[in-house]
């Protein structure tokens, strides 16, 4: 992947600020010295403060018990909820939701089985508003070609529960004695218990700071921010022409200078980077580039309908080339420009003339990645998405002008006669 990323060349090591950190004396026993699960309730007890900020966290509703009613979620939580679900089933016939709170909700019925549109016929996947890419809330289709019952099962509640436990000789459980939640977990959602491990020793003794803490999110973040579970390949997994939702941990490898970031120094992982995102945020692009400009893009905002986004670096550098639930629509992004849900964590830009179709492999199974193991997102998710027939008519760009611009954008000089169409 040649004339791609950074236009000046090779950049220096990227070194994050310093943080003071309390002592952690257990960085490598996530079982706390065989500890049992005591829930979340517990934590809270003494953890208010952090209890509070992880109530509004997308991670505590990764999967709610349903009891004869919708789900209920944070006020917080402005796109959140699901009204109903799928055409010919009521709330009784629900026995959980996966998600409902930030991107999209499927429905697990009364056996454990997870509704599926290939099965029913019928739409069974429930996208919120996403105001960003101009999505809808409404149904649409999930799993359409499979037809047979698809069962909850470790690989999918892996990474949605706390104290997950995989269905064996040793643990022959189902889940609430369902037949479609094939093994069990101590608690729905991923909550305290889940990154720090069972905590039934460390309430005896608090003082001892032995509760497990992974500070680089090679213990945890990285197991369910990528795909497979806990990989080791780096390979950052593509669909139907945008990443999947859960690449975060490659992407960040394939990012260049920033591939031997610790998680934690931009993220505080108990606070919600959607509905808390000032708090959520522990180090912004400035905090390392202090002198990084941002071109002809300083003090604009950029609305569309009841959207509203004050250009940050993030704006080019992290676009939405991620899809977890949905995708913009050529009637909001124009005929070439790419939108989905979630932003990339791929930091580089390509300046190379090439959609999406060029950042990832021939199969579109996968992101593209040099000799050094580094990707670039194409300009039609970066520029094109402001930049096409629908929202700036009048600074409408070509993938080609888009990419000629993108090789000095951030050079000192006079772009504005460049930045014409």
């Amino acid at each position: 992947m040649t004339g791609t990323g950074c236009p000046f060349g090779a950049a220096p090591p990227i070194v994050p600020p310093p943080t003071e950190e309390p002592a952690f004396n257990n960085t490598t026993d996530r079982g706390n010295a065989n500890a049992t699960f005591i829930g979340r309730d517990a934590c809270a007890t003494c953890h208010p403060g952090i209890a509070d900020t992880h109530r509004i966290h997308g991670h505590s509703y990764k999967l709610s018990k349903i009891e004869g009613a919708a789900p209920t979620f944070p006020v917080e939580g402005l796109n959140a909820g699901v009204p109903n679900p799928p055409t010919g089933f009521t709330w009784p016939d629900i026995a959980y939701v996966i998600g409902g709170y930030t991107k999209k909700a499927r429905f697990i019925n009364q056996d454990g089985f997870i509704l599926t549109t290939g099965l029913l016929s019928i739409p069974t996947q429930w996208n919120l508003k996403n105001p960003a890419n101009g999505t809808v809330p409404g149904f649409v289709n999930y799993e359409p070609t499979l037809t047979h019952d698809k069962p909850y099962d470790y690989s999918c509640f892996l990474c949605h529960t706390t104290g997950p436990v995989k269905q064996d000789e040793d643990n022959p459980k189902y889940q609430d004695n369902r037949p479609g939640l094939i093994g069990t977990w101590a608690e729905p959602g991923i909550q305290c218990e889940a990154c720090h491990g069972p905590g039934s020793n460390h309430v005896p003794n608090p003082q001892a700071r032995e509760i497990f803490v992974d500070k680089s999110g090679a213990l945890t973040c990285k197991e369910c921010h990528n795909r497979p579970f806990n990989s080791d390949t780096n390979e950052i997994i593509a669909s139907g022409g945008f990443l999947q939702h859960h690449e975060q941990w490659p992407e960040l490898k394939a990012s260049g200078g920033h591939k031997d970031f610790a998680c934690t120094v931009c993220h505080d992982p108990h606070v919600s980077v959607n509905y808390s995102r000032d708090t959520a945020i522990r180090a912004t692009c400035t905090s390392c580039h202090p002198d990084a400009n941002m071109a002809l893009h300083k003090g604009k905002i950029f609305t569309r309908g009841d959207y509203t986004e004050v250009l940050s670096c993030e704006s080019c550098h992290m676009p939405y080339a991620t899809k977890s639930g949905s995708s913009a629509v050529a009637g909001v992004v124009g005929a070439k420009g790419r939108m989905g849900d979630t932003r990339t964590h791929i930091f580089r830009i390509s300046t190379e003339p090439l959609d999406y179709t060029g950042f990832l492999t021939a199969d579109g199974k996968q992101a593209v990645r040099d000799d050094q193991g580094r990707a670039a997102v194409t300009v039609d998710f970066v520029c094109l998405r402001c930049h096409n027939e629908n929202t700036i008519p009048s600074l409408a760009f070509t993938v080609e002008r888009a990419a000629e611009l993108a090789i000095g954008l951030h050079l000192p000089t006079a772009l504005n006669e460049k930045s014409k169409p």
